[in-house]
C-alpha cells in the first residue's frame, strides 16, 4: 500500500510544485490540441505518451493520433501498459521531438468538477522529473525516449512562468467570453452552457464522417487497390465535413449565428449523399436519393445539411443486423411555397415517439439525447419544420419542410 501511495504522491506533489491557478477543463483540451496538432500537422520522429481519461471535444484528435505513424502509447488503466493502476484522477500527455518536448499534468481533484490543477514545462531539464515517475510505473521504456529527444533544454524560468502565464490569461478569457455571450443574450450563463453543447454534437458528428472516412482511405491504402474516384470522394468529403465543423465552432463568436442564403436544395443533397455514404459500408442497406426537382431555398447551408446528415446516421444505426431488405430513401418534391425533403427506412420503429424531440430523451447506451432536438431547433432557426411524419413495423419517416426563395 505504501508504494501505491508513494506513486500517487510523485505526480501530485509535482503539479502541487508550481502553485498554479486551478485550469477549466475547457482551456485544458485547448492546451492538448496546442501541443499535439503541430506534430500531427507536420508529423516528424517524435513520441507521444498520454494518460487522458476523458476524451470528449478531443476523441478526433486522439484517432489522428492513433491512425497515424507517429509512435505513442496510452497510459489507461486498460491500456495493460502500467505495472499498477496508481494514478487514478491524475492524467499527462507528453509530446517528445527533436525540436520540443512538451508536458502537461492535470489533477481532476479540485472542489469544482469543472476545473483540474495543472502543471506545465516546455524544453526544460525538469521533464526528467515527470518522465521518471512515468517510467516507473509502465513496461514501456521511456527512458529511451528521454535519451533520443534532446531539445535545447534549460531551466528557463521566465519561459515556463510566461507560459503558464499565457495559460491563465488563456482561462480567464475562455470565462470572460461565457460571461459576455450570456450578458449579450440577457440570459444566464448557463444558457450558453446548452448553446456549446449543440454546437459540440453537430462537430462530433462532422468528425465522425472525418474518422470513418479516414479509415476507408487507409484500408484502400494498406490492399494497393487504390482508385482514383474514392480517393478523390473520399478527400472530398473530408474536406467539406471539416469545412462544416469549424463553421459551426466559429458561430459561437456571433450572436446572430444564422446565415440564411439562396440554397440549390438539389446540389445541398447530393452533397449530403457523398457525405453520408460512408455510414452504409458493409451494411447491407439500400440507400436510394430521388433528388430530380432543381429548386433553392432560403437556408443555413450548413445546418440544413447537419439535419438530414443526422437524420440519416440516425436510421443507418437503428438497424438491426438479421433484418431482411434494409433501405434508407431521401425523396424531395416541391408543394405550393414550399420544398419538402423525406428522409425514409424501414428499421425498428421510434419508441416514444411523442418524446422523439424533448431535450436530453435518448434510446441509445451511449446517446446524448440532443440529435433530434438539434435538428427541429435548426430548422426553426430557418423558418422551417422538422415532423416525424410516420412510425411503425412498416417504416418510419421523417419530413422536412422549408420555404422556397
Amino acid at each position: 500500500m505504501k508504494k501505491i501511495v508513494r506513486q500517487q504522491n510523485y505526480l501530485r506533489e509535482l503539479i502541487d510544485s508550481q502553485e498554479n491557478k486551478v485550469l477549466a477543463k475547457g482551456t485544458l483540451k485547448c492546451l492538448i490540441r496546442a501541443v499535439l496538432e503541430p506534430l500531427l500537422d507536420k508529423p516528424e520522429e517524435g513520441v507521444v505518451l498520454y494518460r487522458i481519461l476523458n476524451k470528449d471535444g478531443i476523441l478526433g484528435l486522439i484517432k489522428r493520433l492513433e491512425f497515424s505513424d507517429i509512435e505513442s502509447f496510452d497510459f489507461s488503466d486498460e491500456s495493460g501498459n502500467l505495472r499498477e493502476k496508481v494514478w487514478a484522477g491524475t492524467e499527462f500527455i507528453c509530446v517528445m521531438t527533436q525540436r520540443f518536448v512538451s508536458i502537461i499534468l492535470w489533477d481532476n481533484r479540485t472542489d469544482d468538477e469543472d476545473t483540474v490543477r495543472y502543471y506545465s514545462i516546455c524544453n526544460s531539464k525538469l521533464q526528467n522529473e515527470a518522465l521518471d515517475i512515468i517510467n516507473r510505473n509502465t513496461i514501456i521504456d521511456v527512458k529511451k525516449y528521454q535519451e533520443r529527444f534532446k531539445p535545447d533544454r534549460r531551466d528557463n524560468k521566465l519561459l515556463n512562468s510566461s507560459i503558464r502565464r499565457l495559460i491563465e490569461n488563456l482561462d480567464e478569457a475562455s470565462k470572460d467570453a461565457v460571461i459576455g455571450y450570456a450578458e449579450v443574450q440577457n440570459e444566464k450563463p448557463e444558457v450558453y452552457n446548452d448553446e456549446t453543447r449543440f454546437i459540440a454534437h453537430e462537430v462530433k458528428n462532422q468528425l465522425s464522417i472525418c474518422d470513418l472516412y479516414s479509415e476507408v482511405i487507409r484500408k484502400y491504402c494498406i490492399k494497393n487497390n487504390i482508385k482514383d474516384k474514392t480517393i478523390k470522394n473520399a478527400a472530398d468529403c473530408i474536406t467539406r465535413a471539416v469545412i462544416m465543423g469549424n463553421n459551426s465552432l466559429l458561430s459561437l463568436k456571433s450572436v446572430q449565428s444564422n446565415a440564411l442564403n439562396t440554397v440549390n436544395l438539389k446540389e445541398l443533397v447530393n452533397n449530403v449523399k457523398d457525405l453520408t455514404k460512408v455510414y452504409f459500408e458493409c451494411k447491407n442497406i439500400k440507400y436510394t436519393v430521388e433528388n430530380k426537382i432543381n429548386i433553392d431555398v432560403l437556408a443555413d447551408k450548413d445546418k440544413l445539411t447537419g439535419v438530414l446528415v443526422n437524420l440519416i446516421k440516425n436510421a443507418a444505426e437503428a438497424f438491426d443486423d438479421v433484418r431482411d431488405g434494409k433501405y434508407i430513401k431521401i425523396v424531395t418534391e416541391k408543394r405550393e411555397e414550399f420544398a419538402i425533403i423525406k428522409i425514409s427506412n424501414n428499421a425498428a420503429p421510434v419508441k416514444n415517439p411523442e418524446k422523439a424531440f424533448d431535450k436530453g430523451y435518448t434510446t441509445k447506451l451511449n446517446g446524448s439525447g440532443l440529435g433530434l432536438y438539434i435538428c427541429k431547433k435548426f430548422m426553426e432557426e430557418q423558418f422551417g419544420q422538422l415532423k416525424l411524419e410516420h412510425t411503425g413495423d412498416d417504416y418510419t419517416e421523417f419530413v422536412i419542410t422549408i420555404g422556397l426563395v
